[in-house]
């Protein structure tokens, strides 16, 4: 995977509603200045990876970290993560401003077969700094589930000292259910951000 031109526009875009908000125009043009310099840094330490989906899920974290290197080092720990957070919301949104992502998406029949798609796609790649999927059996009112056996978002992080960014990463996950089909809630009680060894996504009919 290497970082291109358009992945650091796209996650400059994202940050800078963000960064204006809090800082104002003049000091977060500064802030973006830095975030885009910081890229040449950070892509040595980028898993060069094959498969398509694995590398957009390392995208997140690759953004994610640009921004929270550029922060000022005297802002408090809390204030750092809530920026990186509305940046993740802001980047999942971008995932969907696609009126076929949506579409898609909200669609019981589709969204199964692209997430069966995604899931098989990433398992065959196998790739050790990816991720690795292993469905569940339907039962009840589940309209799918799947655990997350192996994150390389996980793995990335820290092993660039920022272990506490796949936390918000992964509350990016929440923010998007409300794309899901209407009649579908997202539930999920363990990550392996927090030490748990799988993440558990759940998918219910909610009628």
């Amino acid at each position: 995977m290497m970082i291109t031109t358009n992945q650091i526009e796209r996650a400059l875009r994202f940050a800078k509603p963000v960064l204006v908000e809090q800082f104002g125009p003049e000091r977060s043009g500064d802030l973006l200045a830095d975030m885009k310099a910081i890229y040449r840094d950070l892509e040595a330490g980028v898993p060069r990876l094959a498969n398509g989906k694995n590398q957009m899920l390392l995208r997140i974290a690759v953004d994610a970290l640009a921004l929270y290197r550029v922060l000022p080092a005297g802002m408090p720990q809390d204030e750092k993560l809530a920026l990186v957070q509305a940046f993740v919301n802001n980047w999942m949104d971008g995932q969907f401003e696609r009126w076929i992502a949506r579409k898609v998406w909200a669609t019981p029949l589709l969204h199964r077969l692209y997430r069966w798609w995604w899931f098989r796609s990433a398992n065959k790649a196998d790739e050790p700094d990816g991720q690795r999927f292993k469905m569940v059996e339907r039962q009840g009112n589940l309209f799918y589930g799947f655990n997350v056996t192996r994150c390389g978002i996980v793995k990335y992080l820290n092993q660039e000292g920022a272990p506490e960014l796949a936390k918000v990463i992964c509350r990016g996950d929440n923010h998007v259910e409300k794309y899901l089909p209407d009649n579908v809630e997202f539930k999920r009680t363990n990550v392996i951000a927090d030490g748990a060894p799988h993440c558990d996504f759940r998918y219910y009919f909610t009628d």
